[in-house]
């Protein structure tokens, strides 16, 4: 086999496989019925694909080096493999939230999620620092952790179309910004969110308006979403070497916010799948201008090789 292609299947197809199978059931009946099963195993699989992904490409050990210490492990300590560790938690977390909302009145389950991102947001900001960081910066990571998760409730029933369109985007500035190692584990999420998305419209088709609920951002998928959307983007910003600009990873970080721009056309139908089609359509027209707008000023002319080694000099370590 090329080794391309066997790269490719192990650090992004077979996570993304082994994700949506996990998350299967929650996709059909009688599973498909409970909104907190299904809010909790489809943010948790999303989770779980970028940690196997990470372990494919890394190893297992890079996510327990963050909390312990192994004999005889020599690896350097990269700050960048926090995003192995939020991803790893947030597979618990993910399903303890969906277990705090369910059956909670919607007011208090909105208080409930808002509590979730904001806590998400400290502790991201205390604990997940990358190259280059400093008390501001790290507020503003946080304020990004935050305004990500809210930005996510607005996607509604196109959650996970627009996390396909989003966390492709981000495998493609990952790319484009040097990162090979991130953009195949923002592209392992992609690839589950759209197998997700694709199987949740097959199963919807032969289910009555009745029995399924439109799957949207309320809790723990708003909360993964968000949290490793902002993460990600200010990774890639931090080791970015290549002149992509931080304002185009800051906005990508927001993109679900793209779920508002056909608000008029989305409230005109009643169609489900019209309805969901216009609150994806927006954030995948704004992913496209965001990566056009990367690759025209990256070809314009980026940062020079003397500023990309300085920037690689601070890259890696404690």
């Amino acid at each position: 086999m090329n080794e391309a292609i066997e790269y490719v299947l192990g650090v992004v197809v077979i996570p993304a496989a082994v994700a949506t199978v996990v998350a299967l059931p929650c996709v059909f009946n009688p599973l498909r019925r409970r909104e907190a099963w299904v809010d909790a195993g489809l943010a948790s699989a999303l989770a779980l694909a970028f940690l196997l992904s990470f372990a494919a490409e890394l190893d297992w050990r890079a996510v327990l080096r963050q909390v312990m210490t192994i004999e005889g492990d020599d690896a350097p300590f990269e700050r960048w493999h926090r995003l192995g560790l939020v991803s790893a938690a947030l597979v618990p977390a993910a399903a303890l939230l969906s277990v705090r909302r369910w059956r909670r009145p919607e007011p208090y389950a909105r208080l409930l999620t808002l509590a979730a991102a904001i806590a998400a947001a400290v502790v991201t900001a205390v604990f997940v620092q990358f190259p280059g960081s400093s008390p501001v910066i790290q507020a503003a990571q946080g304020v990004l952790v935050l305004a990500s998760v809210l930005a996510w409730t607005v996607a509604g029933q196109a959650v996970l179309w627009s996390a396909w369109s989003v966390f492709g985007a981000l495998a493609a500035l990952a790319g484009l910004g040097g990162f090979a190692s991130l953009a195949v584990m923002c592209g392992a999420m992609s690839a589950c969110a759209f197998a997700l998305a694709a199987l949740e419209a097959v199963a919807g088709r032969r289910a009555t308006e009745l029995t399924r609920e439109p799957i949207r951002a309320r809790g723990a998928l708003a909360l993964v979403l968000g949290v490793m959307g902002a993460l990600i983007a200010r990774c890639g910003m931090a080791y970015d070497t290549l002149g992509t600009s931080p304002a185009l990873w800051t906005a990508a970080a927001l993109l679900p916010l793209g779920g508002m721009v056909f608000a008029k056309q989305f409230r005109a139908t009643e169609r489900r799948a019209l309805r969901t089609f216009w609150r994806w359509i927006g954030t995948a027209l704004l992913a496209l201008a965001l990566l056009g707008s990367a690759a025209a000023l990256q070809g314009g002319g980026g940062s020079s090789d003397d500023d990309a080694g300085d920037d690689m000099s601070d890259m890696y370590g404690g």
